[in-house]
C-alpha cells in the first residue's frame, strides 16, 4: 500500500508533468487550501488533465497564478514533497504576488497598485458600512412596525447612538486613512501621509461640498503673472530687466 510521502511525490510528478516541466515553474507557495504556481508560460499547462491529479479540487489561473486546490491541511503536506521536487523551498506567499506582479503589463500593475492602497484598509471601511447600516435599521420607523426599534425599546437608545457615531467616525477620516495607506504602498513615510490627511481634513479649509452647492465662497490663492503685478510686487529698480518681461 502506498505510503502518503509516496503518494505525493506521485502527485507533484504529474503536477510538473502537466504544468510544463520545471523549467516552466519560477515559484511556488501555498495560501490555507491551493498550491499557488507562478509559470513562466501559462498555455503549457494542461488544465483538464491537472484537474483530474489525484487529491485535486480545481484549477483555475488567477492573475498570473496557477492555484490548485487541495483543501486545508492537505495542502501543507502537498506543498512539503512538491518544494523539494522542484528544488524551490521557503518561498513565501509575498514571494509569489511579487514574481506574479513582475508578469503583468504597465496597466495590470497600475489597478494592482491602487487595489494594493486599498486592502489594508477595507476590513474598517466594510465593518463601519455595516454598523451604519445596522444604526439606519435599528433607528428606521416602519421596519418592524409604526415605531423604530429604538422607539419601541428606549435602552438601546444610547447602543446605537454609539454604534452610529464608530461608524461615522471612519468615513469623517476616510481622506486620512486613504492617504497613510497610499504613502505605505509607494513607498513614503506612513507620517508624512498623515500628516497630508490631516491638512485635508483642516476645518479651515472650505467644504467641497458647499462650494459646490454654492453657499461658501473659497479663498482662492492667485500668482499673477502680468506685467505690472510682478513690477509692483517684486521691482525696486526701475531699470530691472523683470519689468522689460
Amino acid at each position: 500500500m502506498m505510503g502518503k510521502q509516496e503518494k505525493y511525490l506521485k502527485i507533484s510528478e504529474e503536477i510538473i508533468k502537466y504544468v510544463g516541466g520545471k523549467e516552466n515553474i519560477q515559484g511556488v507557495a501555498h495560501c490555507a487550501t491551493r498550491l499557488r504556481l507562478i509559470l513562466d508560460d501559462n498555455s503549457k499547462a494542461d488544465m483538464d488533465k491537472l484537474d483530474n491529479v489525484e487529491l485535486v479540487k480545481g484549477v483555475f489561473i488567477v492573475g498570473d497564478q496557477l492555484q490548485i486546490i487541495f483543501g486545508a491541511g492537505l495542502v501543507n503536506e502537498v506543498y512539503e514533497v512538491f518544494s523539494k521536487a522542484v528544488g524551490i523551498e521557503n518561498m513565501s506567499l509575498a514571494d509569489v504576488k511579487s514574481k506574479s506582479a513582475e508578469k503583468q503589463n504597465f496597466f495590470q500593475k497600475g489597478i494592482k497598485s491602487l487595489s494594493d492602497v486599498f486592502i489594508d484598509i477595507m476590513p474598517a471601511i466594510l465593518a463601519a458600512a455595516l454598523l451604519m447600516g445596522l444604526s439606519g435599521m435599528l433607528g428606521q420607523t416602519g421596519i418592524f412596525g409604526e415605531k423604530s426599534v429604538v422607539q419601541m425599546f428606549p435602552a438601546v437608545a444610547g447602543i446605537n447612538r454609539f454604534v452610529g457615531i464608530v461608524s461615522s467616525s471612519v468615513f469623517a477620516i476616510l481622506p486620512l486613512i486613504v492617504v497613510y495607506s497610499a504613502t505605505r504602498r509607494y513607498g513614503g513615510r506612513p507620517v508624512l501621509g498623515l500628516v497630508i490627511g490631516a491638512v485635508m481634513l483642516n476645518s479651515n479649509l472650505a467644504n467641497a461640498y458647499s462650494v459646490a452647492q454654492g453657499s461658501v465662497t473659497p479663498e482662492i490663492i492667485k500668482y499673477s503673472t502680468s506685467r505690472i503685478s510682478r513690477r509692483n510686487y517684486y521691482c525696486t529698480y526701475d531699470g530691472c530687466c523683470c519689468c522689460k518681461l
